[in-house]
């Protein structure tokens, strides 16, 4: 008869043993938006908002970890949490290294980066014996072959475009904004060279004329872009 209980008790033993080990343990929903935004931060290697996502996820899955270490045995998903923060760490510095390659790399030789918005736009015009002239500092850049990025101002045409208008700005191009005349640029690809419409952030090179004032429909740019390159933007900056 003991035999029978001991055996009884061990079977009752064994039983909470292994419903204490399969017992559901909550997980923090932290841990499972950390494990998503750490798959979504392969969008890393395309862009910055992809590079932010990634930091993210990093804090979000850390954050986590925490809660469960704090929970003391409450909650599970710890293994979803490291491979959140695994995820977007990997993401992170592959989308860092990535994109510095491209950066480095996506200026044609020969041409000088510049930025639309600082290096042209920001120099206002300026009064010299009663006439609007360049600014001294744009005025440099005359003759030189340079390397920028802007938006495609939107016309009827949008393909094998021979010239197109080049703006620092999308609220400019795609709100019905009016440039003003120091925001953009006009394009002439030379040669065979030809461009199609992006909506997106466009590439440009070739040879600056930083006084060459034109008449292009409504709009009067009064920058010149000789351009032999053209291309998507490779990276946002």
């Amino acid at each position: 008869m003991s035999q029978v209980l001991d055996g009884s008790n061990q079977f009752l033993h064994d039983a909470v043993d292994t419903q204490n080990e399969f017992s559901y343990k909550p997980v923090p929903p932290t841990a499972v938006v950390g494990l998503a935004l750490g798959l979504l931060s392969f969008i890393a290697l395309f862009g910055i908002i992809g590079l932010g996502i990634a930091v993210v996820g990093i804090i979000v899955s850390l954050i986590s970890l925490f809660s469960i270490k704090r929970a003391a045995g409450e909650l599970g998903g710890k293994t979803v949490a490291i491979a959140g923060v695994a995820l977007s760490a990997f993401f992170l510095a592959t989308g860092i290294s990535y994109q510095s390659y491209v950066y480095a790399h996506e200026v044609p030789d020969g041409f000088q980066r510049l930025n639309f918005t600082s290096d042209i736009s920001a120099k206002d015009f300026v009064q010299k014996d009663g006439v609007t002239r360049v600014d001294p500092e744009v005025l440099k850049l005359d003759k030189q072959k340079i390397f920028l990025k802007g938006y495609m101002y939107p016309t009827r045409d949008t393909k094998n475009l021979k010239n197109f208008i080049l703006v620092k700005d999308n609220g400019q191009c795609c709100f019905g904004g009016q440039p003003d005349a120091k925001d953009m640029i006009l394009v002439e690809m030379q040669g065979d060279h030809r461009a199609d419409f992006y909506a997106g952030l466009v590439a440009v090179a070739g040879e600056f004329q930083a006084e060459a004032p034109t008449q292009a429909g409504e709009l009067r740019p009064v920058y010149q872009l000789k351009g032999t390159h053209f291309e998507q933007a490779r990276t946002a900056y």
